[in-house]
């Protein structure tokens, strides 16, 4: 970070794969278009559009965003002398938090540079105070999507299949994304992963016990780029 508070916009055109680490920073990950997965130990939490979820400093997590979503980050320094919220969560995104950000989006757009002077300046310090009076939740992976179908999210997160339709359709009313399009995410999730760690083609489709042709073939679609 340049600064000790810092407001970005991303745009996710292909799948993205964050790798588990701690957090250097504490953030505000606030998702306006699409759907985004945030790992904390065992648990795997749905950002959807219009949520938001905390990561507090030094917080081992992993967060996963699916095809063309759009978020907003709102990042603070450990420098930052303002005592953050420490625990991990979703919280609600109310009319001051949105309407800021709605500040910062315009700034942002025009290719201003977010200051801590002057407008913008103002603008940081004010979701500062807001990341000082969080109150989070972390109950509960889906917040809004009923029992039976967060489980079964938590089934295709976990890269096994769901075939009740009930959920299935709660699921992509929750979501934006239809339960075979997260299938595909999960399955390229987890090629990329093995990827990384040096695998080849061949090999990451025996481990996942699919055609080398079949992944190979959503990989440029999905991430962006081939295996």
């Amino acid at each position: 970070m340049k600064q000790a508070i810092d407001f970005s916009l991303h745009h996710d055109h292909f799948l993205t794969v964050g790798s588990r680490r701690k957090s250097h920073h504490s953030f505000m990950l606030m998702v306006t278009q699409g759907c985004a997965f945030v790992r904390l130990g065992k648990e795997e939490y749905a950002v959807k559009a219009g949520a938001g979820f905390y990561v507090p400093f030094d917080c081992l997590h992993a967060i996963t965003v699916l095809p063309e979503t759009q978020y907003r980050m709102m990042a603070y320094s450990a420098r930052l002398t303002t005592p953050l919220c420490r625990e991990a969560g979703y919280f609600r995104v109310n009319a001051l938090i949105k309407a800021v950000c709605d500040e910062l989006t315009v700034i942002a757009k025009l290719d201003k540079p977010l200051k801590l002077e002057g407008e913008s300046g103002n603008l940081l310090r004010v979701m500062a105070d807001q990341a000082a009076k969080l109150s989070v939740q972390s109950k509960t992976t889906a917040p809004g999507l009923d029992k039976h179908s967060t489980l079964a999210l938590l089934q295709i997160l976990n890269g096994q299949s769901v075939t009740d339709l009930a959920s299935a359709t709660s699921i992509q009313e929750f979501t934006g994304y239809s339960v075979k399009e997260i299938e595909s995410c999960i399955l390229m999730r987890e090629a990329f992963k093995l990827s990384r760690s040096g695998r080849k083609l061949e090999q990451i489709a025996k481990a996942l016990k699919q055609p080398a042709e079949i992944i190979a073939a959503m990989a440029q679609p999905i991430l962006g780029q081939s295996l």
